[in-house]
């Protein structure tokens, strides 16, 4: 039995798994070029250098049973060819990460496979939008760059009648999209065992920072009907299915106004739609990923009981040194849970940690999240 997994990234996503991880004895090796990462502190070993590089993914490998990974953004080929030689199991498979990586092929790859997704078309630059825009009749659309945009990076929405005012705009190649009049926005996370066996947990419903483009509060369960319940869930299902692969996934959905769900993108690992399952649920979404990479029995994804999660952004106008002020009013209102990531340093916009509310009702934890949101501040550290 596989007993150590190497992580490729240090990040905050790596950080939890190796707190469910640790439960069970298994040991984990990240792969990050920063020594200070949020995982480094409770990870077994630590190759440090970059993900982007070689030599670096040829280590972890060495060092580890297998691996997975908590960024998308990394160094592909030699994984591919270390796969292919069997000289490494990587759960989700390369071939997943091919598709994911490229915003371009993972929309193709969708309209290949027959699953509900926006109408798009690739473009190799800003000089193409303005004959895509109008050959579609759209008069919004959003453009999203085909490689590296996470977080809200690398996408923007833009009106057909006002390019001339997008000076600034990239000019990269990128997945035109038409605009979605959105409903909500949704998730659903779904594990895949090595013997195709899938779970899914709650559908998720995502609210987000209309600059920013980040979730800044989800809710679990939905405040969707049950026929969308199911046609969220079997959608996300199905999505995952066709890649084949044994992994945890998020997949985002659209719900527009016509009451059609829609695949968003696709995240093969943890995602920030499913901090809260690990107070909210039987089996946190870290937890699955470890039983599926060590071929044990999927766990249930049942809810305990309703969840709100507040994102803990870096305040805008801050670099630097930061503390969370809230700790004396959110660790005395029952059911609040404080996560912090261990980043050094805030950032405009940064995901520093989140706060989980549990109570017996969506309505019930929404309504303690509005008491605690107030007190979730990021200030500047000081030693007063």
């Amino acid at each position: 039995m596989h007993r150590c997994i190497g992580i490729i990234g240090g990040g905050q996503l790596g950080r939890m798994f190796i707190e469910e991880a640790l439960r069970y004895s298994v040991r984990c090796v990240i792969a990050d070029a920063d020594p200070d990462c949020p995982a480094a502190l409770i990870a077994h070993d630590h190759v440090i250098g970059s993900i982007a590089k070689e030599a670096t993914l040829v280590e972890l490998a060495r060092r580890a049973d297998l691996l997975t990974y908590e960024i998308e953004h990394i160094f592909l080929e030699p994984l591919i060819r270390l796969e292919q030689e069997g000289k490494v199991r990587l759960i989700p498979s390369a071939r997943v990460l091919e598709v994911v990586q490229d915003k371009g092929k993972q929309k193709e790859f969708l309209r290949q496979h027959g699953l509900a997704t926006a109408d798009f078309v690739l473009a190799d630059g800003k000089s193409d939008w303005k004959g895509i825009a109008t050959a579609k009749r759209w008069e919004r659309f959003v453009v999203k760059t085909r490689r590296h945009g996470y977080d809200g990076r690398g996408v923007a929405v833009v009106r057909s009648n006002e390019l001339h005012l997008v000076e600034d705009a990239f000019d990269v190649p990128a997945v035109l999209e038409e605009y979605v009049e959105c409903d909500k926005e949704l998730s659903v996370i779904v594990g895949r065992s090595g013997s195709g066996e899938m779970i899914a947990y709650p559908v998720v419903e995502m609210q987000f920072d209309p600059r920013a483009n980040l979730v800044t509060q989800l809710l679990c369960p939905a405040q969707i009907d049950a026929g969308t319940e199911q046609q969220a869930v079997a959608l996300a299902v199905e999505t995952v299915r066709a890649f084949g692969s044994p992994g945890l996934y998020a997949v985002e959905l659209f719900l527009d106004r016509s009451g059609r769900v829609l695949v968003n993108e696709i995240a093969p690992r943890p995602h920030n739609s499913g901090h809260h399952t690990l107070e909210a649920c039987y089996t946190s979404q870290y937890e699955q990923l470890l039983r599926i990479l060590l071929g044990w029995p999927l766990g249930s994804t049942g809810l305990l009981c309703p969840a709100v999660m507040i994102n803990l952004l870096g305040p805008e106008g801050f670099s630097g040194p930061y503390d969370f002020a809230g700790y004396d009013k959110a660790l005395n209102m029952e059911g609040v849970y404080v996560h912090m990531y261990g980043k050094k340093e805030s950032r405009p916009m940064r995901k520093l940690g989140h706060v989980t509310v549990l109570a017996d009702s969506v309505e019930k934890a929404l309504q303690k999240a509005a008491a605690v949101r107030p007190h979730c501040v990021i200030k500047p550290f000081s030693n007063e």
